[in-house]
């Protein structure tokens, strides 16, 4: 597996990847979370940093290839919501390759990149019924309110994931 920053011409592979994940991980999905053409579009004003409306420009997507085929990625940016340094704006790896340590390698390399920015704390925002918040709370993460995980210091998600 090669973990790559993914660019716009990914844009396409990663939306697949955003709504096949959502289709064969999550019972119930609002129309549009899994309806193309609005994803599409949702990546394309991401890359050309038009949203969200509290991302500041600088931002990665990192994704994760098996045999040329993007198999999970992650994206986060420069914030200021809630007060934190960053935000994990989306992070889907397909279900038949979770648990094989994608999703931890793709964080580790946005760790890297927020490094080099100097963040502190990160956020991500979070349905409550989704059951992948595990995820976050596993790495150290805490609820600032039913839709938030945060790290007010990411040394612990940091430590967590075996960097130093």
């Amino acid at each position: 597996m090669k973990i790559l920053i993914a660019t716009i011409a990914d844009i396409e592979a990663l939306t697949n990847v955003e709504i096949e994940s959502k289709l064969r991980s999550f019972e119930k999905n609002e129309e549009v979370a899994i309806d193309y053409d609005t994803r599409l579009y949702r990546w394309n004003t991401y890359f050309k940093e038009l949203s969200p409306a509290s991302a500041k420009p600088e931002r990665v997507v990192y994704k994760a290839v098996i045999d040329d085929q993007i198999i999970g990625y992650i994206a986060g940016h420069l914030t200021g919501r809630y007060d934190k340094d960053a935000k994990i704006q989306s992070f889907y790896v397909l279900r038949d390759r979770q648990r094989s340590g994608a999703g931890t390698l793709l964080l580790k390399n946005l760790l890297s990149w927020l490094a080099t920015h100097n963040v502190q704390s990160l956020c991500v925002g979070i349905e409550p019924d989704n059951p992948f918040q595990a995820f976050y709370l596993k790495y150290g993460g805490v609820h600032l309110n039913p839709h938030w995980i945060c790290w007010d210091d990411i040394k612990t998600l940091r430590a967590k994931t075996g960097q130093s």
